[in-house]
């Protein structure tokens, strides 16, 4: 054979050839097979030693597991009518597994919606940088069905967001009895970390205040789930498996709206707080807190700019007066103490004292707030005619102590537990109180001040609307509530030493309507029904011994606070209203009258 030269092979070389080829055909064989049982391998690690993790996986990238957000349970007041509702809205929604770069894509999702709050932006950057991959993401915009169709034309252009249709919560009245309503808004860090988390999967909302935050756990309900299959677009092809979530349930308060309007129609530019009860059961027909504000705001999450308005107004409209407003109660509190004082026998009801003006004591003079005095009164012209003098001898007599204790179980000095959160005690002063509180010894000269309702001595509106259903019923307690179903609890009764008292101090009271000695005849002479009340005036400043009070010259800001409590019809009473109206140019008598009337002539025989 010739070699590749010219020569001929060998047949030594022919064999080498041949070897050297068998060699390299075995080499390639055993190559290839090595290969082979390599994949052999790794195909059997899939299939067989770890198939349910890959599937797993792999079904991961096909199938998610999303959950159903429950619908909130409505708010209704007395006769049916919506108090909160929930509307749907567009929204979008972000999945932050499927997001690489948050600030590119609110930049260019800018450009597409131009109308979006450019401050909203930041905000949601920092909100999503610090949110969890296991709940769901939601812009805090609700979009137009203008915004949401251009959206959703281009939302190829936006993986991880999608346009998605949810029921938000609104509040058809607006400003409406939103201190006992509150509102709902995005769940915080905090909060997150107080709820189930399976409960509130798919929820991004919670009740912050009043009846939304007290009944939380009745009105938000329980999320569903389902499975749904997406292409590599992320885009919904099919659902696959749902179970459906479990609706909230629906609460009926108290209120009725027509009474709440009225009445903030009626106080529409004062600071004031107002409440209305059925002192047979304690149900509270209007729950008026003004200023207010519209609860809409805060359910799409307020802006900075528009809550610090809120923070910086004057009127405090975000303070929720009827629980936590804390006033002198001033002669509002004189029926009680009468009452604890002849039910004590420490004074008879028909024993006259003589009023000069003033009562001196120790050196000091304390004033009545009419100049001249009353001359000869006795308990029923001291309320009658709110005679400051005679209680000033009174305290004397009683000392801070029962004072103290008669006062107590009407409700002052502690919380009503009305089901609304963060009630506010105020101050029923006493000798522990002070120590406790100050580490200093009580004087008589306060408790000169403290009988008529100043000094230490504050309380709260819902305490007044208490105090003065429990005088109504002739001392049976009755706890104020909002909620119609909210469990009563078993009713208790101050002891009754003589029922000849409570009819005294009663009939002193409707005389304060219907005399024109009282100081609420002028505002009541013209109405149709029997009503017994007792007026009140608390001071924002004090004056010195030789200071006279000139209202024309004094700021709006430093004017007394005006008070009223009062029920009708006085033998079996219907309603119980309480009123204070701070800094007032008007009288919280005139408004109390024309609420009880505007009930009794107008609401009685629709309810």
């Amino acid at each position: 054979m010739l070699h590749s030269s010219g020569a001929y092979q060998t047949e030594t070389e022919r064999k080498q050839q041949r070897r050297l080829f068998r060699n390299r055909v075995l080499a390639a064989f055993a190559l290839a097979l090595l290969f082979f049982l390599i994949l052999l391998a790794r195909m059997a690690y899939l299939q067989w030693f770890n198939y349910n993790q890959y599937h797993a996986l792999a079904e991961g990238n096909r199938i998610s597991v999303e959950a159903i957000s429950p619908v909130r349970g409505r708010i209704y007041d007395r006769n049916h009518v919506l108090l909160a509702g929930n509307r749907p809205v567009f929204a979008l929604k972000f999945d932050k597994t499927k997001i690489n770069d948050i600030e590119t894509t609110l930049s260019e999702l800018g450009t597409l919606l131009p109308n979006l709050p450019a401050h909203r932006f930041d905000q949601f950057a920092e909100r999503f940088q610090k949110a969890s991959i296991h709940r769901p993401i939601f812009f805090s915009y609700t979009l137009s069905e203008e915004e949401a169709s251009r959206f959703a034309v281009n939302n190829f252009r936006f993986p991880g967001i999608s346009l998605v249709s949810k029921l938000q919560r609104y509040y058809p009245h607006g400003k409406a009895a939103v201190h006992a309503l509150g509102y709902v808004g995005r769940i915080n860090r905090r909060e997150l970390a107080t709820v189930d988390p399976a409960r509130y999967a798919g929820t991004d909302a919670i009740g912050k205040l009043g009846v939304e935050k007290q009944y939380e756990s009745t009105l938000h309900g329980y999320p569903g789930v389902q499975q749904i299959e997406t292409n590599a677009n992320g885009r919904v092809i099919r659902k696959l498996e749902t179970t459906p979530p479990k609706a909230g349930q629906d609460i009926q308060l108290a209120l009725d709206i027509r009474l709440q309007l009225y009445i903030e129609s009626l106080l529409a530019d004062q600071k004031a707080s107002v409440v209305v009860t059925n002192p047979n059961n304690g149900e509270i027909l209007a729950y008026v807190s003004l200023p207010g504000y519209d609860p809409n705001h805060f359910v799409d999450g307020i802006s900075q700019s528009r809550y610090q308005a809120l923070l910086s107004d004057y009127d405090r409209p975000l303070i929720n007066r009827v629980v936590n407003g804390q006033y002198p109660p001033g002669s509002t509190v004189k029926p009680f103490v009468a009452l604890g004082a002849i039910e004590q026998n420490i004074i008879s009801p028909t024993k006259k004292i003589f009023d000069p003006g003033y009562m001196e004591f120790k050196g000091h003079r304390y004033r009545d707030w009419k100049r001249e005095g009353h001359g000869l009164v006795d308990m029923h012209d001291a309320v009658v005619q709110s005679c400051d003098t005679y209680f000033y001898e009174l305290s004397l007599d009683m000392g801070i102590d029962m004072i103290h204790d008669q006062l107590y179980p009407f409700g002052f000095g502690h919380k009503t537990d009305i089901d609304l959160p963060q009630e506010s005690v105020g101050i029923l002063p006493s000798k522990a109180w002070k120590q406790e509180a100050k580490g200093e010894n009580w004087y008589t000269g306060e408790t000169i001040i403290a009988i008529i309702g100043q000094g230490y001595f504050l309380t709260t509106p819902i305490q007044l609307a208490k105090a003065i259903s429990t005088l109504a019923n002739y001392g049976e307690i009755v706890r104020p509530h909002l909620n119609l179903a909210a469990p009563s609890p078993d009713k208790q009764q101050i002891p009754i030493q003589r029922i000849e008292n409570w009819d005294q101090v009663i009939d002193s009271m409707v005389d304060v309507l219907r005399i024109p000695r009282g100081t609420a005849w002028r505002y009541a002479r013209d109405i149709d029904f029997p009503m017994a009340g007792k007026t009140g005036t608390s001071q924002v400043f004090s004056l010195g011994q030789d200071e006279e009070y000139n209202e024309e010259e004094l700021s709006d800001r430093l004017l007394d606070h005006s008070l009223f409590v009062g029920f009708a019809p006085v033998k079996n009473p219907e309603i119980a209203v309480t009123v204070v109206i701070e800094n007032a140019q008007i009288k919280a008598a005139d408004m109390a009258v024309k609420i009880a009337d505007y009930y009794m002539n107008e609401l009685r025989n629709e309810n």
